[in-house]
């Protein structure tokens, strides 16, 4: 089952980044990009579709959705050279922000940088 805030990612991800589920599918050698999500839009019209998926459903989800909404990695502190600060995931209920704002670190990496810059002007 997905959370209220995997729902709310995945939501924004079908509304304005269709992209990230097509060039995740493209990468896993999907050539259906579109079953991919139809499958995103048929989880957000009814979260309760996820016990209700087919077999090709479920190898989209987990193939082309999934690592878009569950433990998605850290770019770390810089963004560059992925050393996270914490345990290397943005956090579920951090993951929508980190989308919205295109800055995919963790609120530790965020927090730290931001206090690093904050006390080496």
């Amino acid at each position: 089952m997905l959370s209220a805030h995997q729902i709310n990612v995945l939501q924004h991800l079908v509304d304005n980044c269709e992209e990230y589920i097509t060039d995740l599918a493209e990468e896993n050698g999907i050539k259906n990009t579109d079953a991919s999500i139809g499958v995103a839009k048929f989880l957000v019209a009814h979260p309760e579709n996820f016990t209700k998926m087919s077999p090709n459903q479920k190898f989209h989800y987990e193939t082309a959705i999934e690592p878009l909404i569950n433990e998605v990695c850290c770019d770390g502190m810089t963004g560059e050279d992925g050393s996270c600060m914490g345990n290397g995931f943005i956090d579920e209920d951090s993951l929508l922000g980190a989308y919205l704002e295109q800055d995919m670190r963790c609120q530790h990496c965020v927090a730290t940088t931001n206090s690093w810059f904050e006390n080496n002007p």
